[in-house]
């Protein structure tokens, strides 16, 4: 709010619009990605008929599966196994955060508090793995 339109603003300004149109950003690249999706979402939601679902993992899926095109230049079933973790892991880590430990960083001493670090730990690792393991295999 304070800031000024500086050389640095500019910069990083220009640096962040260059790499969104790397991403597809302002181009019919990102349309065709997202339609593809929700073509594949209306299909899901036909196979059901009528029948109930869980509507909030297929929105959840399909999601990740856009900036995984983005991202990859691939998208994954939505019944692969390692897609289903990924998202699941990035679910339960944006879930389980506390913000008690930033704001209080000597909470981290607390058993309740390492369990939580722990287990973001391992979300991390988990995700980090599936990411070596795509840029890998495309």
């Amino acid at each position: 709010m304070f800031s000024h339109y500086d050389s640095t603003f500019k910069s990083n300004h220009k640096l962040s619009l260059s790499i969104l149109k790397q991403f597809g950003f302002g181009q019919r690249v990102m349309e065709t990605r997202i339609l593809m999706e929700v073509e594949e979402m209306i299909k899901k939601v036909r196979e059901k008929q009528g029948r109930p679902m869980n509507v909030r993992q297929l929105m959840t899926l399909c999601m990740g599966n856009v900036m995984m095109s983005m991202l990859f230049s691939h998208r994954f079933d939505h019944s692969d196994p390692a897609f289903k973790q990924l998202v699941s892991d990035n679910h339960d880590g944006g879930t389980n955060f506390s913000m008690a430990l930033e704001l209080f960083p000597a909470l981290r001493i607390l058993p309740y508090f390492k369990k939580l670090i722990a287990k973001e730990l391992r979300t991390v690792k988990s995700v980090m793995s599936f990411i070596d393991s795509s840029v890998v295999r495309f």
